[in-house]
């Protein structure tokens, strides 16, 4: 910054290498005995589990306006 023409950005090659594996990992990637733990989890258990304590809690808790009346009902009265 402020060097004028001297300021040039030096690419390193391993970091432009690993930065374009990361971009296109849908190439790369396989479904194999390593991957599909990982795949399983987030795609069944990870969910199972959300919905499991979603439905469980629901109900539990009201969730009330503070005011006696709702927003909408104030604002036609004013009218």
């Amino acid at each position: 910054m402020g060097g004028g023409h001297h300021d040039t950005l030096l690419k390193d090659p391993a970091i432009e290498e690993w930065v374009w594996m990361r971009q296109n990992t849908h190439r790369y990637f396989k479904v194999n005995r390593r991957t599909a733990p990982t795949l399983i989890a987030m795609g069944l258990v990870v969910p199972a589990i959300t919905f499991y304590f979603a439905s469980a809690t629901q109900g539990l808790t009201t969730i009330e306006p503070k005011t006696k009346k709702a927003w909408a009902e104030a604002y036609a009265e004013r009218k």
